[in-house]
């Protein structure tokens, strides 16, 4: 095995552990936004929630690494759907928010 196969075969790869970790990360992300709906009594809609960020960040101590933000739809009535965001730095929750809702 020569060292232009090592490198064909890590280009090769690299794109599916992006895929089976962006999926472990989005399993998380899921977990999250179902117990912060429920802290804040809201309903999360669809089961689902959306990747809309993906980049290199420092968290507050300054430590490096990706941040990744996700959006969730919920409802507070039945009535209406609003957007919930949560933001993780690495494994790390380091927000998550709600748009105004009625009560």
């Amino acid at each position: 095995m020569t060292i232009y196969d090592l490198i064909l075969i890590s280009i090769l790869l690299l794109p599916a552990l992006l895929i089976w970790q962006n999926a472990a990360f989005r399993d998380r992300a899921m977990g999250q936004a179902r117990r912060y709906c429920e802290t804040m009594d809201v309903q999360l809609l669809d089961d689902t929630v959306e990747l809309v960020s993906l980049r290199p960040g420092r968290d507050g101590r300054g430590n490096w690494g990706l941040q990744r933000g996700y959006q969730f739809a919920f409802t507070s009535s039945g009535d209406a759907r609003y957007l919930g965001h949560l933001r993780f730095h690495g494994r790390h929750l380091i927000s998550a928010d709600l748009q105004p809702h009625r009560i």
